[in-house]
């Protein structure tokens, strides 16, 4: 392995000149070139070595863990293990097997070894030690415990007020024989025992074992030898539970309701366990490199805490529940997109438990869109229901296709107040009454190669050509200089061909990409009182702003988010603007090569376009009961984690806020902040001619951005036409 005395050997230059290419302060492009060169011949990665040659600082953190046995403790360090590498940090990692005299020797070990800073992981009491005060090296703990005088944060992971919540849920139920299976640490110090014996009396249904599935299982053949009736039960563990459960199924015990403190996962406990007390390893490892990371680079303005982490308690429901026997068959139009498809897998569960099929007929954006007009003017009764896209519902209510749901909406309060905030309205809402169920999320996030952005060579060559610091960009501005540095066309050594991926099509997909610049730049196309406005110096930087993105693409026919999300996939491209729901199998290991290095954030400019799509029923269905059974049913909330675990995406709340899902689509906070940003696309009054409003972004729009693409007219004409096109249109003529 190379290092940095061969790197300066090979250019010809002093460690001191390397260390000065290495952090850019130097100017000097003949040495610059040389130390480059010599790089690349060695394969040299300065990650590690320059920052020891800004300072003599180690970068390098210990950690101390119990174990590994345990999937929380696994979770765990691989989460810190992740978190430090984005920051230039390596790990090492010591395992105490819970025994006090090898913390202690695995701290001082560390502390010999120059560690930047250590994370202790206990399950057992600390008390001050004096020697740990005199090491001067930030040093955090993570327990149960409220360690008082530890000469660092301490992290207290609490699991009381869950554990209670849990105990009064099962007392709700009537159970009277509920037994607890926990290990002896957690029990004693949370006093979780007392908040057990408070509501059932009698100590003979706690057993108190070493964490194991093995003891798990014996413990629960125990109780069922020394107890007449076990009707509850509350595992300490999920190695516990697996055992607990191994033993319910071999004594043929019947449906006893199981809640387990773990980790939540959605795929492990629906259908295995009634609740879980769970806190999220990934949230406990983000507290504590945030700590520890402040301690070391802050050491002056760091004052040590103790930060109390709460468990939360979740019931799981069974995935069937509410689903009734239906006499027809329903037949639903689909716009083609992975969340159809999903739906379409997840209905087997429906047709299952009703005895009758659902048929999902497949459309185009355009195919379907026309497909609703057409058969809703005959007043065509094939369809039971149909999916819309946002901008769809007012045109198609105002030509009376879709059916009325305000005498559901009456009956569905906790059902509706399960959406993220403004679904309801955005999606489903027409003049205040309901129309239509929310289906399919539509979140603009900008998603870039995180690798690229982490690379010290290009963050170096980066602040030198640009004299900025390289990062997700937060302004077109940026966005394009960003994209100029990774197109191999501008920048001859970029590892990636393109800076960017964008739709270049006649369609509403370059519509999109033009409003989230129309509205960061401060143009409209409709103002405050309806009258169209999109002719005006705004809307010419926003299309020239859009234009430069294009000089930094690919140049190809992308037709669709797909064949974007597909380029980016094959690492082509460096930062792409994908819809939430369009992502593809951009994180698949199997199908995409940048899975497991994608990067997120908000999209440039603070203003994204609102997407998504909805599902509405035919208002000539002939089964119009059994039609609103299904679109309740397939819009729930039992639905939301499958149909994202499928391929889908969901616009309900509880997705969202589970961390064990986080690996599936681990941008999906950036969902939330950037459904808060984003703008629906307005639609203009059109009496009698409610169908064409869609038009305006499907065909005026793009038409006109892609005649300046192909130099037909300059931007300056393009809003121009826009507008003229747009006005006809409102007039209440028929624009072509």
């Amino acid at each position: 392995m190379s290092t940095v005395k061969d790197v300066a050997k090979l250019a010809g230059v002093s460690l001191g000149t390397v260390s000065n290419v290495l952090n850019g302060k130097t100017q000097n492009e003949k040495l610059i070139e040389r130390v480059e060169y010599a790089m690349k011949q060695l394969s040299y990665s300065p990650d590690a070595t320059a920052r020891s040659l800004k300072n003599t600082k180690s970068n390098t953190i210990g950690i101390i863990l119990p174990d590994v046995t345990q999937k929380f403790h696994t979770d765990f360090l691989m989460e810190l293990e992740r978190l430090f590498r984005e920051k230039g940090y390596n790990i090492s990692v010591k395992f105490s097997r819970n025994n006090r005299l090898i913390e202690r020797k695995s701290v001082e070990s560390f502390w010999e070894m120059r560690m930047a800073g250590i994370i202790l992981y206990s399950v057992l009491p600390q008390k001050a030690r004096e020697e740990w005060k005199q090491i001067g090296t930030p040093i955090l703990l993570v327990s149960r415990y409220n360690a008082a005088d530890f000469p660092g944060d301490n992290i207290v992971l609490n699991y009381s007020d869950a554990f209670s919540q849990a105990v009064k849920a099962l007392y709700r139920q009537g159970l009277e024989n509920v037994a607890l299976v926990i290990d002896r640490d957690l029990l004693s110090e949370a006093k979780l025992d007392r908040i057990f014996l408070e509501s059932f009396p009698g100590s003979d249904r706690i057993k108190i074992v070493d964490g194991s599935r093995e003891r798990g299982f014996q413990a629960m053949f125990e109780l069922c030898l020394s107890c007449s009736r076990i009707d509850g039960i509350i595992a300490g563990s999920p190695e516990i539970g697996e055992g607990i459960k191994k033993a319910l199924e071999m004594l043929k015990a019947g449906p006893v309701p199981v809640y387990v403190i773990k980790e939540s996962s959605w795929i492990d406990d629906t259908g295995t366990y009634a609740g879980e007390i769970s806190l999220s390893p990934k949230l406990v490892a983000q507290e504590a490199v945030g700590r520890i990371f402040h301690a070391i680079e802050a050491p002056q303005l760091h004052e040590s805490i103790t930060r109390y982490l709460p468990a939360r308690f979740v019931e799981t429901p069974p995935i069937q529940t509410g689903i009734l026997s239906a006499r027809e068959e329903l037949r639903f139009a689909m716009y083609d997109c992975s969340s159809a498809h999903s739906l379409e897998m997840l209905a087997m569960i429906y047709e299952r438990e009703s005895g009758k099929r659902i048929h999902f007929d497949m459309y185009s954006y355009k195919e379907l869109e026309e497909l609703l007009y057409r058969r809703g003017e005959a007043r065509d009764s094939r369809y039971d229901g149909f999916m819309m896209d946002i901008t769809w519902l007012e045109g198609l209510v105002e030509s009376g296709c879709v059916q009325n749901l305000d005498h559901l909406a009456k009956h569905l309060g906790n059902y509706l107040d399960g959406f993220i905030e403004g679904a309801v309205r955005d999606y489903g809402m027409y003049v205040e009454s309901l129309y239509a169920i929310p289906f399919m999320s539509g979140a603009q996030i900008l998603f870039y190669q995180k690798d690229l952005f982490e690379n010290r060579t290009l963050q170096m060559r980066f602040r030198r050509k640009y004299n900025a610091e390289l990062m997700p960009p937060e302004t077109w501005s940026q966005f394009h200089t960003v994209a100029e540095f990774f197109t191999q066309e501008y920048t001859p050594d970029s590892p990636v061909r393109f800076g960017t991926s964008i739709p270049m099509s006649c369609n509403v997909y370059v519509a999109i990409e033009y409003l989230a610049r129309l509205w960061s730049y401060g143009g409209q196309v409709f103002n405050s009182l309806g009258e169209v406005c999109i002719n005006s110096t705004n809307a010419r930087q926003a299309l020239e702003s859009l234009l430069k993105s294009y000089q930094y693409s690919s140049r190809r026919n992308l037709d669709s988010w797909n064949e974007v999300a597909a380029e980016f996939a094959l690492g082509n491209s460096a930062m792409v603007i994908l819809y939430s729901s369009d992502v593809g199998d951009i994180n698949n290991y199997t199908k995409s090569r940048i899975a497991g290095n994608i990067g997120f954030a908000p999209v440039p400019g603070g203003t994204p376009v609102l997407g998504g799509w909805s599902l509405g029923l035919n208002r000539f269905c002939r089964r119009p009961e059994e039609a609103e059974r299904f679109l309740l049913w397939a819009c729930g909330n039992q639905n939301s984690i499958p149909l994202s675990l499928l391929g889908g995406s969901t616009l309900r709340q509880e997705y969202y806020t589970r961390p064990d899902l986080d690996n599936l689509e681990p941008w999906k906070q950036v969902v939330l902040v950037s459904n808060a940003l984003s703008r629906k696309r307005a639609m203009p009054e059109i009496l009698d001619e409610s169908r064409f409003k869609n038009s305006i972004y499907t065909r005026i729009i793009p038409e006109e951005i892609l005649g300046v693409v192909r130099g037909q007219w300059s931007a300056g004409q393009a809003v121009r036409q826009m507008e003229a096109r747009i006005r006809t249109l409102v007039a209440g003529r028929r624009e072509v």
